[in-house]
C-alpha cells in the first residue's frame, strides 16, 4: 500500500477528518491532501516531505521510522 494511502486509512481509523489531522501536526490541510496521493511536490523537498512524514505518523501513532523508510526507497531524490 502507498504511504499516502497508507496514512489516509490510519487517519479516518483514527476518527479524524484531513482539516483535524494537519490542525493538529500544524500543516495546511492542502499539502496533507497531496501527501495522501503520493504527491510531494507541494512539501518543498525531500527534508521537508520526511519532517512532514514523521510528523503524520507520530500524531497517528504509526512508527515513524517505518514510514520514513518506505518514503527514502520509494520517492526520495537520489543524493547529488
Amino acid at each position: 500500500m502507498p504511504i499516502g494511502a497508507y496514512l489516509a486509512v490510519a487517519r479516518e481509523e483514527a476518527g479524524l477528518s484531513q482539516a483535524q489531522l494537519a490542525e493538529k501536526v500544524r500543516l495546511r490541510t492542502t499539502i496533507l491532501m497531496a501527501i495522501e496521493q503520493d504527491d510531494y511536490s507541494m512539501c518543498g523537498g525531500d527534508v521537508y516531505a520526511r519532517g512532514h512524514l514523521k510528523a503524520l505518523a507520530t500524531a497517528l501513532q504509526l512508527d515513524p521510522d517505518a514510514v520514513l523508510a518506505i518514503f527514502d526507497e520509494e520517492f526520495a531524490s537520489p543524493p547529488d
